[in-house]
């Protein structure tokens, strides 16, 4: 799939006991981006989901199945 003409941010949103969290983007979107979210949970030996529970040109947020310390990575490609 070519990304010619996408925006693309990669970061990552670190949790220390928490269940949620967010992200300010500083790319430039003009359209709301799709957001894909990997977790890395270093506080425990469970497994953790995470899903997107807001996404705007400028933001969003995400909520964990548990609170958690570790690292959520995103990627979001917009346009």
């Amino acid at each position: 799939m070519p990304l010619s003409g996408k925006v693309i941010e990669e970061g990552t949103i670190t949790l220390s006991g928490a269940s949620s969290g967010a992200h300010s983007f500083s790319a430039s979107f003009s359209t709301t981006p799709n957001v894909i979210l990997s977790v890395n949970n270093t506080g425990g030996g469970f497994a953790v989901t995470a899903v997107v529970s807001s996404v705007s040109t400028t933001s969003f947020s995400i909520e964990t199945s548990a609170s958690m310390t570790g690292e959520i990575q995103f990627r979001a490609v917009g346009s």
